[in-house]
């Protein structure tokens, strides 16, 4: 920050600071913003989608073999073999070539998401293409109802059609903005890595999470009034990714966690990991989900959940992962120092929560996160 500032001699440099959490962060710590080492720059090379169309991109070139192993990575053959099964390669001799050689993968691959799969987002007025959102988000961004920014103007979804992939959106100049209720649960695919830290049994691996957007909220402009609850009717989806999780041992909730206080400690300890996570992996709170449940079927217990928002992972909660001790510290330092009463945006309420923010216990995940932090 100090060399953008002084780029070219002498400069000012202001920093807008918003109501979010990790703004608000910065606001009571510029020493933080300045002095902080940067957070890890992440790179997943075999997120697993991404290798399958780079694969396909590569044998269009010419066939894999094993004298690419170097290139490819250790899980080339593997993935190759998948594609054999899904249509797109075929095995020739000792190597794999296109099933389709005149077929061009590289048309299908996006320079934006994992996902070659998404939505256009057309206006319907002028039938400009204004944009597009991977599949994976179509549902809670751009459904029916929903306000979408597009380049700072608002528009307004009049239809969100899933068989032809396009949300038709036309401008909007009202006072409201929408945030979408949904329902996600997470099923625990492979286990990579487990530790024993801060009372806590700490595991990271691969996950499926399935959401599905039930309902939308319209809230005022401005003061946040919620206005009313809109009813929707969509199709669950599942993407593979990587998460941290992690069960809570009993002595840790053994006093104050009636059943009420412990979703509510649960669900704001996990906003705000969210929200700080960004602190040790370059990465936005948008970029992670969360889930925390007092009984997950797979652990049989209290667990909190912290996933890569994008199909296959992409290495952020690997960090929050390798550095958890850290990760909770400053989640605490951040709840623990905002003047709220019971919780504000600036700290446990998240902008993207499913749940609509509820229910949520400052004092209980505060809490919660100090005696994890005296273990």
């Amino acid at each position: 920050m100090w060399g953008r500032a002084g780029r070219r001699g002498r400069g000012l440099a202001v920093y807008v600071a918003g109501e979010d959490a990790l703004d608000q962060f910065f606001c009571r710590h510029p020493e933080e913003f300045l002095q902080r080492a940067v957070e890890a720059a992440i790179l997943e090379y075999e997120n697993e989608p991404i290798h399958l169309a780079h694969l396909l991109c590569a044998a269009h070139e010419g066939p894999l073999s094993a004298s690419d192993a170097e290139t490819l990575g250790p899980r080339w053959e593997a993935h190759a073999q998948a594609l054999v099964a899904a249509g797109g390669l075929v095995r020739r001799g000792d190597g794999y070539v296109l099933r389709h050689p005149e077929d061009y993968p590289a048309a299908r691959v996006s320079l934006r998401s994992a996902s070659p799969d998404s939505f256009a987002i057309i206006d319907v007025g002028s039938g400009e293409l204004l944009g597009t959102v991977e599949s994976a988000r179509a549902h809670m961004t751009v459904h029916d109802g929903a306000v979408y920014l597009h380049q700072a103007r608002p528009y307004i979804v009049e239809q969100l059609d899933l068989e032809t992939r396009r949300a038709l959106v036309e401008p909007f100049s009202g006072d409201f903005y929408t945030q979408p209720k949904k329902e996600t649960t997470t099923d625990i695919e492979a286990l990579l890595d487990r530790r024993s830290t801060l009372g806590v049994t700490l595991s990271f691996g691969r996950v499926s999470v399935t959401e599905q957007v039930l309902a939308y909220q319209r809230k005022k402009l401005p003061g946040h009034e919620v206005v009313d609850l809109q009813g929707l009717d969509l199709p669950t989806t599942t993407f593979q990714t990587q998460a941290l999780w992690y069960e809570l041992d009993e002595d840790l909730l053994a006093q104050d966690f009636p059943l009420e206080v412990l979703l509510g400690s649960l669900h704001a300890a996990e906003h705000a990991q969210i929200a700080v996570l960004p602190l040790l992996a370059m990465c936005d709170r948008w970029d992670i989900g969360g889930l925390s449940t007092n009984a997950h079927p797979q652990t049989g217990g209290p667990t909190i959940f912290i996933y890569d928002g994008h199909p296959g992972g992409v290495g952020i909660t690997r960090q929050g992962y390798l550095r958890f001790e850290t990760l909770v510290a400053d989640a605490h330092r951040l709840i623990a120092e905002c003047p709220c009463k019971h919780g504000c945006p600036s700290c446990v309420q998240s902008p993207k929560c499913g749940n609509l923010n509820e229910p949520l216990a400052k004092n209980g995940s505060l809490e919660l996160m100090a005696r994890m932090l005296e273990r």
